[in-house]
């Protein structure tokens, strides 16, 4: 989650502790009712999306890991074979000076196929018995680790769109609750600051502290078009 979204997520969070607080103005099926249920449901889709982005971005790096290794597995294995090749003379060994993922794959496919046919040649030049299958494992093993790569990464956009999704849709929300909250709370000014504290996005940690205890001291006029909107 971004540190904007967060900050989004906080005062979402802050306009619903301030609806549990103050029932009467959000009666079922009214006006404010409706808007605070899709605040509601937004804060419950970030909730779960932020922990699942997370995670897939932890899962995308370990992903990412273990990729590197297969690839560096994968190509010392391809180039013993080939360096053995080319000393027994045999054609059709050679490496590919494309360096992508997807070439080191089809390298390792080919070389796997046609080292079946001098696999013997290749035992004698005391290449491991067992090579050829040590061999198709870490190709097999190396495209996994990159359709692993790529589901995690299709999680984590995945989880990025809910996330802004959610925070859009709650923000369109409040925009439409703020008139009512401000006409509802214009006889109760207690409640009116704590509804303009609430509904405020915080600044970066970097701002000052004072400029939001400022704002509960006195609250400033909110034009209903600004409604949090800008950090």
């Amino acid at each position: 989650m971004t540190s904007y979204n967060k900050r989004v997520y906080e005062m979402l969070v802050r306009i619903l502790v301030f609806a549990n607080r103050y029932q009467q103005f959000f009666p079922k099926g009214s006006p404010s009712g409706q808007s605070l249920d899709e605040i509601q449901g937004a804060v419950d889709t970030l909730s779960a999306e932020r922990t699942s982005q997370a995670t897939a971005k932890g899962d995308a790096k370990t992903s990412t890991a273990d990729r590197a290794l297969a690839r560096a597995v994968l190509r010392s294995q391809l180039e013993a074979v080939s360096r053995t090749a080319k000393g027994l003379g045999l054609p059709g060994f050679w490496l590919s000076r494309d360096k992508t993922d997807r070439s080191l794959v089809e390298m390792g496919h080919r070389i796997t196929s046609r080292a079946e046919s001098f696999k013997q040649s290749f035992i004698d030049s005391h290449m491991p018995a067992d090579f050829i299958e040590k061999l198709r494992d870490s190709v097999d093993r190396f495209e996994k680790t990159i359709f692993d790569q790529v589901f995690r990464e299709d999680s984590r956009v995945t989880a990025t769109s809910a996330i802004e999704g959610a925070r859009t849709a709650a923000l369109s929300a409040l925009k439409r609750l703020n008139p009512l909250m401000e006409n509802l709370l214009r006889e109760d000014p207690p409640a009116l600051r704590l509804w303009l504290t609430a509904r405020r996005v915080e600044r970066n940690s970097g701002s000052k502290r004072g400029n939001l205890d400022a704002a509960a001291e006195d609250p400033p006029v909110v034009r209903n078009d600004t409604v949090a909107t800008q950090a």
